[in-house]
Order: C-alpha cells, then sequence, then structure tokens
C-alpha cells in the first residue's frame, strides 16, 4: 500500500500583538505571530485525508533595532553582513531544513512496520512544493527503502547531459500527452479547468557542492504547461521531480494526480484558521502547539 505524507508551511498571524514578543515572532509583511509546518496523510487514489502525520510550530526571532543615526552605507553594511551570517548558517538551524525534519519524522513513523530486509511495508511518497525543492531531501529519499518524493522544482538544476539544465533539457521534449486537471480556488485565480501539454523524460541531477559526494540524482522529470489559457488567467507551469517510475501516460498521470492532491493540506490550514479559529486564540507557543496536538 501507498500513503502520501503532504507537506507544507503556513503562517498563524496575530497582527501587531506584542505583549508576548518572546512566543511570537516577524511573519513577513509586518506580521507577527507563528510558523507551521504540517504533513498531512493522504489516500492516494483518491486524496482523502487519512490523519495528521507531524506538525512542528516555532517563532522567528525578532531583529533588534537599527543603531541610531544609521547611515545609508552603514545600513548597506549591516544587512550584508547579516545576509553573509544567515547564508553560513548550518543548514539545521535553516527554516528550510523543516523539509528534511519532515521525511525524517514520518519515515519514523512508519518504522513499526519494517519488513526484514528494512523497507517499509507501506510505501511513504513525500509530496512537496517548490519550498522542498531541496538537495538533502532527494538524498536522504535514496537512502530510505520504500519511501519516494514528488516535488515541484524552484531551480534550474545542472544536469550531467551535456552540460546542460533542467529546464532547457525538460521543455525540448516531445509532448506525450494533453490532460485536463481541475483548478480549486485560490486567493489568486478562480476556480476552472486547465487543459495541459505533458512531457517526461529521466534526468540526472548534479549535487551540489555541499553534497558532491553523494553522487547525481537520478530522477524523472514530468513538465506540465497550460495550453487554451482564459483571457486574464496565469497559465499552470508545473515542473515536477519524482523518484518514482515515469516511462507511460498512465505513471506520469499519477504524478500529476498525487501533486494536485497537495491542495489538500492548503485546505487544512485554512481550516484550522477560519474553521478552528486558530489565530483567535493568542496562545503563546508551547500552548498552541498542545492545542493543535
Amino acid at each position: 500500500p501507498i500513503v502520501l505524507a503532504v507537506g507544507d508551511t503556513t503562517y498563524l498571524d496575530y497582527k501587531k500583538i506584542l505583549e508576548k514578543r518572546d512566543d511570537y515572532g516577524p511573519t513577513g509583511n509586518g506580521g507577527n505571530g507563528l510558523i507551521l509546518h504540517t504533513s498531512l496523510a493522504l489516500d492516494p487514489d483518491f486524496g482523502q485525508p487519512l490523519g495528521l502525520l507531524w506538525e512542528k510550530l516555532w517563532h522567528r526571532q525578532h531583529k533588534p533595532s537599527p543603531p541610531p543615526g544609521e547611515t545609508s552605507t552603514s545600513k548597506k553594511k549591516r544587512l550584508k553582513k547579516e545576509r553573509l551570517i544567515a547564508k553560513n548558517r548550518a543548514f539545521k538551524e535553516k527554516e528550510s531544513y523543516r523539509w528534511v525534519e519532515a521525511f525524517q519524522k514520518v519515515n519514523k513513523l512508519f518504522k513499526g512496520l519494517e519488513m526484514p530486509d528494512g523497507g517499509l511495508l507501506t510505501r511513504v511518497i513525500h509530496v512537496f512544493d517548490r519550498e522542498g525543492d531541496i538537495a538533502e531531501v532527494f538524498a536522504l529519499q535514496r537512502k530510505n527503502k520504500n519511501t519516494g518524493v514528488v516535488v515541484r522544482a524552484a531551480h534550474n538544476r545542472c544536469l550531467s547531459e551535456e552540460n546542460s539544465y533542467l529546464w532547457e533539457y525538460v521543455t525540448s521534449q516531445e509532448v506525450q500527452f494533453i490532460k485536463e486537471v481541475e483548478l480549486p480556488e485560490t486567493k489568486k485565480r478562480k476556480e476552472r479547468t486547465a487543459t495541459l501539454e505533458i512531457r517526461y523524460c529521466p534526468v540526472s541531477i548534479n549535487p551540489p557542492s555541499r553534497l558532491k559526494k553523494s553522487g547525481n540524482f537520478n530522477v524523472y522529470a514530468l513538465f506540465a504547461t497550460e495550453i487554451n489559457v482564459p483571457d486574464g488567467c496565469e497559465p499552470v507551469t508545473w515542473m515536477l521531480l519524482t523518484s518514482e517510475l515515469v516511462t507511460t501516460q498512465a505513471e506520469a498521470s499519477q504524478i500529476l494526480r498525487w501533486y494536485t492532491y497537495r491542495w489538500r493540506i492548503e485546505e487544512y490550514h485554512k481550516i484550522l484558521k477560519s474553521g478552528c479559529k486558530a489565530e483567535n486564540y493568542r496562545l503563546a507557543g508551547e500552548s498552541m502547539s498542545t492545542m493543535l496536538g
């Protein structure tokens, strides 16, 4: 059996409430609150939620106020230094590590179902959006038996094929078939049916220098681009990377379907906020973590 472990991050924004600064932090655009990363189990055939697998709740640190009378030159130097410090932080200390952590925590949940050879009785397929396009995710997947990933690509990675790059190489492949996909309503678009041209092929991704000992990541790429786009609508363009076999129309359609199920976790977060009113409780970080389970 297969279980989809769909991951996503959302913000619990308490606007400009400052009386609990020790437990809240900046969330962007002047917001103030907590950050929640969730891994939700879904049925692979119909995308029905099966249960909550793992959640992590944390907050960012408030940055100190700039020195009084700071000049524009001094500000540039200070910001440059801050960016350098952030860049050189250990990977485990970065927010992006949450995707690797989610992968590890979810797999640990299924360890009790291991087969004698170390594989999992249930195959867990992790489905991530662009934030989860991290080389460490592919390296980790390769080390874990009976697990897989479907990730929307965020980076135009270098391939081993004649020094080509992901987007240029995959988009140069022939269209294999055309498929209609239902797009749910979001803040930026209305619900509609999108007609997609589908291309797919195997690719060998060169690892970043920090993982050069890992060797190339041999995965399949699936590129879906919308045609006959309605007036005023932004066309859908998805570059998906997966550890799963994609050699037929049926296999490609399955990967595409699994990726569309990722919206279920956005619906879950919406229910937390609008239905359960999670942002109305204004609890401290530890208390909110207890409430969310």
